[in-house]
């Protein structure tokens, strides 16, 4: 019989219970307690099913707790991955990790100090016309990477319809939208080009003059080759997602719900030729959690294609770059990075 994952997720909003529900459509994780703030939160967690508890001690030092799944808002992430750490809990966190680059630091020495297998949770390279294109890069059928070009929208409204998002209301927990979402696209971005920004220039905008923090953003970032990224990130009354890659020898973007990749033969001229072939990649939405617990348990995790979980280390240059662009929206500067 394979093994189960004993669980407990510490933070109760959206998306933790969006986290507590993929955790069981495994059908191999047992979400075994959840850590809430007030004693106002514990009736929707035992609604739903789960053992609640407003003791965060409770949950870290619990026999029936193997890994913690950090759901809690942003600005409270490195306390929360320090505890887990003490506590020598596997961890999953959610991006962003953390809000600075000194925050990043204190995590990675608990962690390194800590020995405990980690993962965040930057979910876009697992999707599935996200991850088919990392392929394509990675087995060098895009050539020498260019130029990435990419769009990402919720739709969730604005400040000025009165839907404003709530990172965007809260930018003293979340960070604002670019570290609470724009984070996706910049750690694609170093993904895809595996190479680190040099350059980053952005501007900012929002709805209203009150509104508490940026809703729609747009960045170029240089990468140390020369490639470039432009990313759009923001909010929307529509959402949007879109994105195309510009290599040496193929392009690929993402189209009606595939992704279509052209390349050239060798022996065509002024572009002509060559062929399209129309990608649509399986994904599901389960695919970061089910890779945590097959890393955790050892079990496989029955997918026909490769998952791996995302080492917490390798978020620093994400947060790094993030803070550069939140600077050049601000003075409207070209932000060099060392």
């Amino acid at each position: 019989m394979a093994k189960r994952l004993k669980l407990g997720l510490i933070g109760y909003g959206p998306y933790g219970q969006s986290l507590a529900r993929s955790a069981l459509n495994t059908t191999k994780i047992d979400v075994n307690m959840i850590y809430v703030y007030s004693e106002d939160e514990v009736p929707l967690v035992e609604a739903n099913g789960f053992n609640a508890t407003t003791n965060l001690n409770e949950l870290l030092q619990s026999n029936d707790i193997e890994a913690v799944v950090i759901a809690s808002p942003n600005a409270l992430h490195k306390e929360h991955i320090i505890k887990a750490c003490e506590a020598k809990k596997a961890i999953w966190a959610e991006k962003p990790l953390v809000l600075t680059l000194d925050d990043y630091d204190e995590v990675n020495a608990a962690i390194a100090k800590a020995n405990v297998i980690n993962h965040c949770n930057f979910s876009t390279r697992v999707g599935g016309i996200a991850r088919k294109t990392l392929e394509l890069a990675r087995n060098g059928e895009l050539g020498t990477l260019m130029h990435f070009i990419s769009r990402s929208s919720r739709g969730v409204g604005l400040h000025s319809m009165g839907s404003a998002h709530k990172a965007v209301l809260t930018p003293e927990l979340s960070g604002g939208w670019i570290m609470h979402h724009m984070c996706h696209q910049v750690d694609y971005s170093i993904t895809l080009f595996n190479e680190k920004v040099k350059r980053v220039y952005a501007q900012s905008c929002r709805s209203t003059p009150d509104c508490p923090s940026e809703e729609s953003i747009s960045a170029i970032l240089t990468f140390e080759s020369g490639a470039i990224a432009d990313l759009s990130d923001g909010l929307t009354p529509l959402g949007d997602h879109f994105f195309s890659v510009l290599g040496s020898k193929g392009a690929a973007h993402q189209n009606n719900g595939g992704l279509m990749f052209r390349n050239q033969l060798d022996d065509n001229d002024y572009g002509q030729g060559g062929h399209s072939t129309f990608f649509t990649p399986e994904a599901w939405s389960d695919d970061s959690m089910i890779a945590f617990y097959s890393v955790i348990t050892g079990e496989p995790h029955g997918r026909n294609y490769e998952l791996n979980i995302v080492p917490i280390s390798e978020g620093r240059h994400v947060v790094e770059v993030e803070l550069a662009i939140a600077e050049s929206c601000k003075t409207g500067q070209v932000i060099q990075l060392s």
